[in-house]
């Protein structure tokens, strides 16, 4: 992981201290290293213009100065890309070299002040003194570097190095004799430089570390709840069926579509001395608590399905359970269909659950069941109310929750009810074909927006 890379989750649930300590280093490099690279881009051209000028510096002052200068544009091209991966979010990746120059930046930089140190000091050698000057301004610049204890070991051990060569190399004159005194001078201001750029650096890479733990603790906690909600979600989807029941009698589809990790829907099966029972309830929000009072409700509805030939009355029953699933207040909506084939007779009950659609076969016209009664767990003492209405083969019916009708569009309207009337009574076919064209129509319907809430459908045809 390096500095360019935005790091995941789960990278910063495993990051070192090391690792903490080298991304803040080089964040803070990228920026002065790329200012400082400019000004010596700027120098290495003034070397180059003078080489060319002056005819006797034509070998190997020009062939330095050209090397030096390739060098740092090299690396401003990489840190300018680096620079822009940084500031981009859409994944954007800079060149391969870039990408190596971020991984190894401290030993470019380092790299990049020795070679420019050497090369400067090189061209002013003919200068009586002037080289002096760069001798003070580099060590300068290194304080504003963020850099290991080794690191910096070795860049003024290399500068102290070359400034030794040069002292003894370079043309003294009378007034300079004093080689020990220069030393002197020289060696205090690499010491002091050094000094400041360590306690600098040390100062960085203690909040580095302090920011970075918290990062990784935080990072640590979100994982967890992650991969607590993502067994929640794998235990809620185990409760739901894996396949419709095969009847010779009806055709069966069903699916249900979680806006969360963990959603509040649920729908399932039952097959009761001959009859299908099909339930479909919403709790009201989604999440955890939502999949605990779906578990909750599930293991009722288990229990009770030989009483589910009176819906009415497992639903009734099925009110303290809802109250008693969790501290907080839940209240489910849901909406049981009993199909008797024998009779020909469909019993609904509702407890506040959206309308059940039901398209007649002889006249594709659709209509909305709806019962009102308050939903389970809101502790009003109202019993749930239930109808019975005939059926034909090619009936079709609908269970579905609010997530549909209530899906909205870019402009803020709803399905709506009336909607998947008209889609539902248009169609002609199984009832895996009715389910899917649906759900295209509403994705369609609300476009490019996020599903906000759960969906679920059912559809029941009659064969």
């Amino acid at each position: 992981m390096t500095m360019m890379d935005r790091p995941s989750l789960d990278q910063l649930a495993q990051i070192t201290e090391p690792q903490m300590v080298r991304r803040r280093f080089d964040e803070h490099n990228l920026v002065w290293a790329y200012v400082i690279s400019w000004f010596f881009a700027i120098a290495s051209f003034v070397m180059v213009a003078s080489s060319l000028a002056v005819r006797k510096r034509q070998g190997g002052h020009i062939a330095a100065a050209i090397v030096d200068a390739a060098l740092t544009l090299f690396i401003i091209a990489s840190m300018s890309e680096l620079r822009k991966a940084r500031r981009r979010r859409d994944g954007w990746k800079p060149r391969s070299y870039s990408r190596l120059v971020g991984r190894n930046l401290s030993a470019c930089l380092i790299t990049l002040f020795v070679v420019k140190f050497a090369t400067l000091t090189y061209f002013a050698l003919s200068d009586n003194g002037a080289w002096i000057v760069w001798a003070v301004i580099f060590p300068t610049a290194t304080m504003a570097l963020r850099l290991l204890l080794r690191e910096r070991l070795v860049l003024h051990g290399m500068i102290a190095a070359i400034v030794i060569a040069v002292a003894l190399i370079a043309p003294i004159s009378r007034k300079q004799t004093r080689v020990v005194g220069l030393f002197i001078a020289l060696a205090s201001v690499q010491a002091f430089c050094f000094t400041v750029g360590a306690l600098t650096s040390r100062g960085v890479k203690r909040a580095a570390i302090e920011e970075g733990v918290q990062l990784r603790t935080e990072a640590r906690e979100q994982l967890r709840i992650r991969d607590e909600l993502r067994f929640a979600r794998e235990v809620q989807i185990s409760m739901l069926p894996e396949a419709p029941p095969q009847l010779p009698w009806a055709d069966v589809a069903g699916i249900s579509l979680p806006a969360t990790e963990v959603g509040g829907d649920y729908y399932d099966y039952f097959i009761v001395d001959g009859r299908l029972a099909i339930v479909c309830g919403d709790v009201a929000g989604h999440g955890l608590a939502s999949g605990i009072t779906l578990s909750a409700l599930r293991s009722g509805f288990t229990l009770l399905r030989d009483e589910l030939l009176d819906p009415a009355h497992v639903l009734d029953r099925l009110q303290e359970v809802v109250a008693h699933s969790s501290r907080r207040r839940m209240m489910v909506t849901i909406s049981v269909l009993l199909l008797d084939p024998g009779t020909q007779r469909a019993t609904i009950a509702s407890a506040g659950h959206p309308p059940l659609l039901h398209v007649h076969a002889s006249t594709r016209t659709p209509d909305l069941i709806e019962l009102f009664a308050p939903p389970l767990g809101a502790r009003l003492g109202d019993s749930v109310p239930q109808t019975v209405v005939p059926f034909t083969a090619g009936d079709i019916f609908v269970l579905h929750s609010d997530g549909i009708y209530e899906t909205t569009d870019a402009s803020g309207e709803e399905y709506s009810l009336e909607r998947l009337a008209r889609i539902v009574a248009a169609c002609d076919g199984t009832a895996e074909e009715i389910r899917d064209t649906v759900l295209r129509d509403v994705d369609q319907f609300r476009g490019t927006g996020a599903q906000e809430d759960d969906v679920t459908i059912v559809v029941v045809r009659i064969v």
